[in-house]
């Protein structure tokens, strides 16, 4: 009886397990109060938050705004009230997101997942009748498809800047940069550009309606997930991720391809979990070839399945075809581009891996380049390369260290979506050198499938903060020391960083105290 009780209090879930239920010991009962209205309610003001956040630095300010003065702590007044009101609508959008889901988890209703999907597409509407573009990449996708299908060039070869005169050029701002994506993205472009009439306003809604739609596929994968795992978490999950408005923002409103990666992984988890690996090695490899951060997926993938049921040869010609079809799938996208020298890209990182930008490697790139200079009076180039070579050493060996610990850990099926989760984020907090609020969409995905209820605590303050970026993103003029820079890393990273450490630290004691009580119990 001893073992037993031993056993449960130092399970890996006991913490959660013991902290929900002495919080359901102080509180009443709420499941017969909190169904319809009160997540109605919730619903409602996620709504108009979103609406308000997506029209933040579009909408006209009030009349009495100028009363204020023309400029207020040295930044124009106008610029002042956007940041502001973005910000209000921010917070209040969290805040709603969070009581939605405090109420999806006490809400026993059995129609519960439809209603999440439904007010999921609900929720995307916002977004894709935005005027405004926090993120102007999806002119590039347009571009890169249009160049390929229209002037007939190969996007992986010819720079934006060197195709004939297009009046979608002026909207491009990387001209001078071959496409960074993977195949299968461009191929989606061409497909849009091929099936999409109009001018460029056509073109960014219809990337928009898909992106969103993408969205909503995702929403629906998560439930596929997480009702072969844990069926009574199902509308939660789907409502975690569905309703975030990181990606709401980033797929619906922004359009980012990173919905459309995301789409691959979750239907290879979907086939993984359903006992298809190999279908699911074929989507993962269709996720490689859309982004190529898609390949952190890939080596836990194929740890699990190497730990998987059958006798050694079975699982070793399980992992051969898996590598097979991977590789299949990854020439066959890149069929259309491998002309005038485009397959030399099929072996070339994304040119994103060589830059510093918003991450904390780039706060310590900088640190050390700073130090390097004022040190050994080095030229800033030299200290630079100096400086380059140890962060990115750093990077490489804290990576192996974490993938090898995360791998010891992978004992069965249900592990593996945590050992992702804990792998990018290990990558994208401490190793990945250049960072945009929509890289942090993958943490949302399986924070959202994840057992570990901190580990959504942890993404939504992520989220947060990485939209708090884009309420200075058009006033770099007046908040560079914040926007764009090297400090934004600090700005992202740190508060996660320190929700994530008095977690633990609770966790941590609350343990303790129960392992005290062992006697008692006994």
């Amino acid at each position: 009886m001893m073992t037993r009780r031993l056993s449960l209090l130092t399970h890996p879930e006991s913490a959660a397990v013991r902290q929900v239920s002495a919080l359901n010991r102080r509180l009443p009962d709420l499941s017969h109060r909190v169904p319809t209205p009160r997540l109605g309610l919730a619903c409602a003001l996620m709504l108009v938050s979103m609406v308000l956040l997506m029209l933040a630095r579009v909408v006209p300010l009030p009349g009495w705004l100028p009363l204020l003065g023309e400029r207020m702590f040295g930044v124009p007044t106008p610029v002042i009230g956007r940041v502001t009101l973005y910000t209000v609508a921010l917070v209040l959008l969290f805040g709603s997101y969070v009581y939605a889901l405090y109420c999806v988890h006490r809400s026993e209703s059995a129609r519960l997942g439809r209603m999440v999907v439904a007010f999921t597409g609900l929720l995307t509407l916002p977004g894709v009748i935005n005027p405004d573009l926090f993120s102007n990449d999806v002119y590039g996708y347009i571009f890169y498809g249009r160049m390929y299908f229209v002037h007939g060039l190969n996007p992986y070869v010819v720079l934006p800047g060197d195709a004939p005169p297009d009046p979608f050029i002026s909207w491009v701002d990387w001209r001078n940069l071959i496409s960074p994506y993977g195949p299968i993205w461009t191929s989606w472009s061409v497909l849009l550009d091929l099936v999409v009439p109009g001018g460029l306003g056509v073109h960014v809604v219809a990337y928009k309606v898909a992106g969103a739609l993408m969205h909503l596929v995702n929403t629906l994968l998560i439930g596929a997930v997480v009702r072969k795992i844990s069926p009574h978490s199902t509308a939660l999950a789907m409502a975690a991720y569905g309703w975030n408005p990181l990606p709401l923002t980033e797929f619906a409103g922004n359009a980012h391809n990173d919905a459309l990666m995301l789409l691959w992984v979750l239907a290879a988890l979907v086939s993984y979990y359903y006992l298809r690996p190999l279908l699911g090695a074929a989507l993962l490899g269709l996720a490689i070839a859309t982004k190529f951060t898609a390949l952190l997926f890939l080596p836990f993938y194929m740890l699990a399945l190497l730990r998987g049921q059958g006798g050694r040869r079975q699982r070793v010609q399980r992992i051969l075809a898996v590598c097979g079809l991977i590789a299949a799938v990854w020439v066959v996208s890149w069929l259309p581009y491998v002309r005038d020298g485009g397959w030399r890209q099929m072996f070339a990182l994304p040119p994103q891996s060589e830059w510093y930008l918003n991450s904390l490697p780039a706060v310590v790139y900088n640190a050390l380049r700073d130090l390097i200079v004022s040190l050994w009076k080095l030229a800033p180039v030299h200290a630079g390369d100096i400086a380059d070579g140890l962060v990115r050493t750093l990077s490489i060996a804290l990576i192996l260290i974490v993938g090898l610990r995360l791998g010891r850990r992978i004992q069965g099926r249900s592990d593996l979506v945590e050992m992702w989760f804990w792998l990018l984020f290990a990558y994208l907090f401490f190793a990945g050198p250049y960072f945009w609020p929509w890289y942090a969409t993958s943490l949302v995905v399986l924070a959202a499938i994840s057992r570990q209820r901190y580990v959504l605590l942890v993404t939504t303050v992520l989220s947060l903060n990485a939209l708090l970026v884009y309420s200075c993103s058009n006033c770099h003029t007046y908040f560079r020391g914040v926007s764009d820079s090297s400090l934004t890393g600090l700005v992202i990273f740190l508060l996660p960083l320190l929700t994530l450490a008095v977690v633990m630290l609770r966790d941590s004691a609350q343990r303790a105290a129960a392992l005290e009580r062992i006697p008692e119990l006994g």
